[in-house]
């Protein structure tokens, strides 16, 4: 396979699957906006410290491989789910690196034995497909029929097979892979299965909901990128440069879009850009993979991304407590959280310093600022604005790691940081610099926590002397 061929337009000849050479990226390639980069385990995609249980959870088979069953998709059966299997078998395989345990490292291998062994092979490649019509939500309207494919599937089962190859050292996981791998170099075909295209911009699309025409696709944020962790860990392991010049052209249309086409700003992002509807689960998995692409590619645009998704609309769900100041403060009802028409008020009067628990800080639709939702005192189930040093939370909220790494620049001056428990004041009389590994907020500001030097484990809020480099 050549790169010519791949950013020629995706129309390479059927190739029986066979393992690709491994050459090492040359000066040519060099020159890729968003050439891939490796990172340390821990900072690579699906690998976190969650273990999984040493028991099978979900819905599986008898032989313990997941299963997918709705009863308006499947009629209730247990049927397979290509996305399932191998996301299951990636979180499978990340306890099997933490703990050694082989419990955990047979049951992923199950999990891609199924995905081998339901494949379709067209074109030279494998393709695992979905035997139930979808429904698509967020706004989308439309039903994928029944059998069909989705490059989310196929990047996520490279990831897996991938990983099971540099585990075990078996080759029929690297067969696998391969097989795999060459279904993401195949562009849209009107009689067989396919997964990748360009749109109108010629931005390169890994397509978790193809349509019947390549333009009538969805256009799916996190499947697109939950496919381009696969053309990353094939690009590791094999280091081939179709891979790293795929991988770059599907970055790029991650920093085409991002900030215009799937942000909104002040509320959740979009999940397609084929509806308008946003969703705030898959927001904040928007957030979470433009850290791991940032680490990535080692490139700051898309820590910036991630941090914009994160000011517009952080996690609501967060527990905490919120710290009233003496004085009054108003406690509001709204319609819905979504309409945020206020249907009701009420004010109380606090004589001295109190704490009050909340489950949630979030923005409400047409309100400013951030809001928290209180679950005890006289103003429960009442929201309240969040207000600088009126009423903030105790302790970090809305933290997001970064996976890459992330610097803060701090000019001459004194600068205080926090932790929940304590404060600690340094004076620097020139600019200096520190490593940071989350960002978030912390009494009310944005902050970010430090990992090295004197203000180590502190969160340290930004500010125009304070700056994320």
């Amino acid at each position: 396979m050549s790169v010519v061929a791949v950013l020629a337009g995706l129309v390479l000849p059927p190739a029986a699957p066979r393992r690709p050479a491994v050459p090492q990226l040359t000066a040519q390639h060099a020159t890729l906006r968003f050439p891939p980069l490796d990172v340390a385990p821990a900072a690579r995609p699906y690998n976190d410290s969650r273990l999984q249980p040493r028991r099978t959870v979900g819905l599986v088979d008898a032989t313990g491989v997941r299963m997918f069953a709705r009863a308006r998709l499947t009629g209730g059966r247990p049927m397979n789910h290509p996305v399932a299997q191998a996301q299951y078998g990636l979180y499978l395989l990340n306890t099997y690196r933490l703990t050694g345990d082989a419990w955990f490292l047979n049951l992923a291998a199950r999990q891609g034995q199924r995905l081998i062994d339901t494949r379709v092979e067209s074109r030279g490649a494998w393709w695992y497909p979905y035997r139930f019509d979808f429904a698509l939500g967020a706004g989308m309207h439309r039903t994928m029929p029944a059998p069909w494919y989705s490059g989310m599937a196929q990047g996520q089962a490279l990831s897996l097979f991938t990983r099971l190859a540099e585990v075990t050292g078996q080759p029929r996981w690297r067969t696998a892979a391969d097989a795999t791998f060459a279904s993401l170099t195949l562009g849209y075909s009107p009689s067989a299965p396919w997964g990748v295209w360009r749109d109108a911009n010629s931005m390169l699309w890994l397509e978790e909901y193809p349509g019947r025409t390549a333009r009538g696709s969805a256009r799916v944020l996190n499947g697109h990128l939950f496919a381009v962790y696969g053309l990353w860990d094939y690009w590791r392991s094999t280091r081939s440069p179709v891979a790293a010049a795929l991988f770059d052209q599907a970055t790029t249309t991650v920093a085409r879009y991002v900030l215009t086409g799937f942000r909104n700003p002040g509320t959740a992002s979009q999940y397609s850009l084929s509806a308008p509807d946003t969703s705030e689960h898959y927001h904040a998995v928007h957030i979470s993979q433009l850290t791991h692409l940032h680490a990535l590619t080692s490139n700051p645009a898309f820590a910036r991304m991630a941090e914009l998704l994160l000011a517009d609309f952080p996690a609501p769900r967060q527990a905490t407590s919120v710290r009233f100041r003496a004085g009054r403060h108003p406690g509001v009802l709204f319609r819905s959280v979504g309409d945020g028409r206020v249907v009701g008020k009420h004010i109380v009067r606090v004589s001295r310093s109190a704490v009050v628990p909340a489950d949630q800080r979030r923005r409400i639709a047409g309100q400013p600022g951030y809001w928290y939702h209180l679950t005890a005192g006289p103003l429960r189930d009442y929201w309240v604005q969040e207000a600088v040093p009126v009423r903030v939370a105790t302790k970090p909220v809305s933290a997001v790691p970064y996976f890459g790494s992330r610097t803060v620049v701090l000019g001459a001056g004194s600068f205080s940081a926090y932790t929940a428990t304590g404060s600690r004041t340094i004076r620097l009389s020139r600019t200096s610099s520190a490593p940071v590994v989350a960002v978030g907020w912390i009494f009310g500001r944005r902050a970010v926590l430090v990992s090295a030097g004197l203000l180590r484990g502190y969160w340290l809020p930004l500010s125009r002397a304070t700056m994320l480099a």
